[in-house]
């Protein structure tokens, strides 16, 4: 059986899911708390990072080689259709939208109560993991502050430019196309919607880290913020569309 390897709040890991979901292709998810997931990464053939997904012929570790995999072995309509627009869009957000709109609300996450951190860091995680994260939460906040580089002037400047580019996806609607690269879904869309995902925390993907009333104000300040932009209804539409069904 197909194993996907996750941090299950990771919205690398639900870029990874959402396409393999999408495709119906069956795997096992295997998720894992932040630090203690290298253990399931590493060992399974792939590199520090979630998502890894493994397969009887090859393991991918990198979301969008996912998205490839499924174009290749799914039922669904294709996500990379051969437009190099859609190309450069996917790497653009996987680049850029992905590592800032993570770091944008990480300082506040990673000052939430210690119990309701805990539970978010061992979401759905094996029991003894959990049993870590609960003992050593503030050493796996501490080493994912340093690893993300969680600093005041690095936050500012990712919500900088997790604003450039909700602008630049806003630009790209102006003329009344219902996707960003045309009249149909591709990988452009489902990357922007899932990276954007911690700014805009949709339901769907709020079933794999922790309900949105449970976080703290500024948090919410943020997701109020950002669903109420052009680009961030787009990204909630993309939800509604394309992953609720799934």
């Amino acid at each position: 059986m197909n194993r996907l390897v996750t941090i299950r709040y990771s919205h690398y890991c639900e870029k990874a899911r959402w396409a393999l979901e999408r495709a119906r292709i069956e795997f096992v998810e295997e998720p894992h708390v932040p630090v203690l997931s290298w253990i399931g990464t590493l060992g399974s053939r792939g590199n520090r990072t979630a998502p890894v997904f493994v397969t009887d012929e090859k393991v991918y570790a990198e979301s969008t080689d996912v998205l490839r995999y499924a174009d290749a072995h799914g039922s669904a309509d294709k996500l990379f259709t051969g437009d190099a627009e859609v190309e450069k869009l996917e790497e653009h957000y996987d680049r850029h939208l992905g590592p800032t709109a993570r770091r944008a609300v990480y300082d506040d996450v990673l000052r939430l109560p210690r119990a309701q951190l805990a539970e978010l860091l061992g979401k759905d995680a094996p029991s003894w993991e959990k049993r870590v994260a609960r003992l050593a939460t503030p050493i796996i906040g501490g080493m994912i502050r340093r690893g993300l580089r969680v600093t005041p002037p690095e936050v500012k400047r990712s919500k900088e430019m997790v604003e450039r580019i909700f602008a630049e996806v806003e630009d790209l609607l102006k003329d009344g196309r219902r996707y960003l690269t045309g009249d149909r879904f591709t990988a452009a869309d489902l990357t922007f919607a899932s990276l954007a995902a911690p700014v805009i925390y949709p339901d769907r993907y709020a079933e794999y880290a922790v309900p949105l009333a449970g976080l703290p104000p500024a948090i919410k300040d943020v997701v109020q913020h950002y669903r109420k932009t052009p680009a961030g209804a787009f990204a909630m539409r993309m939800y509604a569309e394309h992953r609720d069904a799934v």
